[in-house]
């Protein structure tokens, strides 16, 4: 008769995680802080469980209060700037993959989604984004580097 092993691996669990974590970043990162823990068993206590769901705070929308358009003017310069912009459409150079917030990319999708025969794509969107971010704190950025 052949000898049975059980294993210690729910399977559910394990299809769970790779699906919770695509990249395997977040539970490098779940050890980490649970090595941290376990150092310090006073803190244990205080700490947060990690496998709780619970979402991050919010960053407050940068508002500029000095200038005052129109809901018809800044929604047709919204569209010019990051939709309608195809800078970063087709670039030459490739770019280095980055992870994005699911949630952000849903709501990009569906802003995208909204206008008709528009070749923005996630990628050119995100980099007109960052190419507006640049150029509105271009002096403080550059004390940094």
């Amino acid at each position: 008769m052949a000898k049975v092993y059980e294993s210690d691996i729910d399977p559910d669990e394990f299809i769970r995680s790779f699906r919770d974590d695509p990249s395997g970043i977040s539970s490098m990162k779940k050890k980490s802080t649970e090595e941290k823990t376990s150092e310090n068993p006073q803190s244990e206590v205080k700490a947060q469980p990690t496998e709780s769901k619970t979402e991050p705070p919010k960053p407050d929308p940068v508002v500029n209060k000095t200038t005052s358009i129109t809901s018809v003017n800044a929604e047709s310069e919204y569209r010019q700037k990051y939709i309608a912009n195809t800078a970063y459409l087709r670039p030459k150079l490739r770019f280095l993959m980055v992870e994005i917030n699911p949630d952000f990319i849903q709501k990009i999708k569906r802003i995208i989604s909204y206008e008709n025969g528009s070749p923005c794509s996630i990628k050119s969107f995100v980099n007109n984004v960052l190419a507006e971010h640049f150029e509105r704190y271009e002096a403080i950025i550059k004390k940094r580097l």
